[in-house]
């Protein structure tokens, strides 16, 4: 493969995301497959989903339609928090606390309702586009990168969206010792797997800003204080992916020919084009509603369209 289309995770932000697919896909970039983690390996998830569903009724991509359809499933499906996770009650908290049983501040059953309801394996496997991404075992403390053919894979998309402490551990298969969480706590874009998998041509698209924004928040909430902590958490594994995939880049001969020593011997520069947020983009997510994510859609749809303009 060589175009690769990388999402990288953002939960709420992911919002952002599908603009921005929709500006790519309209400029014209076809991937061979679709790399995501976290909020992005939702939506990674679900365009090759429609790809699939498209392949089995008409035998045929139409890469617009399921753009428009990525977007549509976030404006019909994910408008309140309430869509993704509910509070779990003080009760429930202390007393998992005294059992030993910790699963989270928040119940992700109506996320886990929404994958199952709107993306299957059938489709999945049907798509010519390939798909993966990326959850960290946190047994061994690695990442592990599922594509449809492993075995209970929509636990691999759950696990890669589950953010630590606010949400509970996904047992793949409900098996304890297959412990998974949140993928972007080893990769937020990740960009590196798609140039080991032989991506040539990379789109890639963050729900961040190079900076964290230096606003008061309330830090004394807890679901506020650890979304925040994760957000200075994922920003730095974020900026440290986009600027590792800069400098191969730039150690690489500007001719386009392969490296002929080194630990880089062997290799070429590739195409990369990142597009991330210009400004924070405000999202709260303890208190969203409908309206802001057609705001983060329609913000990531015109930058999209300025960045895909742009020269590589």
């Amino acid at each position: 493969m060589s175009k690769i289309l990388v999402l990288a995770g953002g939960s709420v932000k992911g919002a952002y995301q599908t603009g921005v697919v929709k500006a790519v896909f309209e400029s014209g970039f076809r991937p061979d497959a679709v790399y995501g983690i976290s909020a992005g390996s939702m939506n990674a998830s679900f365009i090759i989903n429609d790809f699939g569903r498209q392949m089995l009724e008409n035998n045929t991509i139409d890469y617009l339609q399921a753009a428009d359809d990525l977007c549509s499933f976030w404006k019909n499906n994910i408008n309140t928090p309430d869509s993704l996770a509910l509070r779990r009650g003080t009760y429930d908290l202390g007393m998992s606390a005294i059992r030993r049983n910790f699963e989270g501040l928040l119940d992700t059953t109506p996320l886990k309702n929404i994958l199952h309801d709107n993306i299957f394996i059938r489709n999945l496997n049907a798509s010519p586009i390939g798909l993966k991404v990326g959850a960290v075992d946190i047994i061994n403390g690695g990442i592990v990168y599922a594509d449809p053919t492993f075995e209970h894979f929509l636990d691999y998309v759950m696990a890669s969206s589950a953010i630590p402490i606010l949400m509970p551990v996904v047992n793949i298969g409900g098996l304890k010792k297959m412990a998974f969480l949140d993928g972007g706590m080893r990769d937020v874009a990740p960009v590196k797997k798609a140039i080991q998998d032989g991506g040539t041509e990379i789109v890639c698209i963050a729900c961040h800003t190079k900076d964290i924004d230096g606003g008061y928040f309330a830090y004394g909430n807890l679901l506020a204080l650890v979304d925040r902590v994760m957000d200075i958490a994922v920003n730095e594994c974020l900026n440290a992916d986009l600027e590792w995939a800069a400098f191969r880049n730039e150690c690489l001969p500007e001719d386009g020919t392969e490296a002929n020593t080194g630990i880089l011997k062997g290799q070429k520069r590739i195409k990369l084009k990142v597009i991330r947020p210009e400004k924070p983009l405000n999202i709260d997510i303890q208190s969203f509603d409908a309206e802001d994510i057609r705001r983060l859609i329609l913000v990531g749809y015109h930058q999209g369209k300025t960045e895909m303009n742009k020269a590589w």
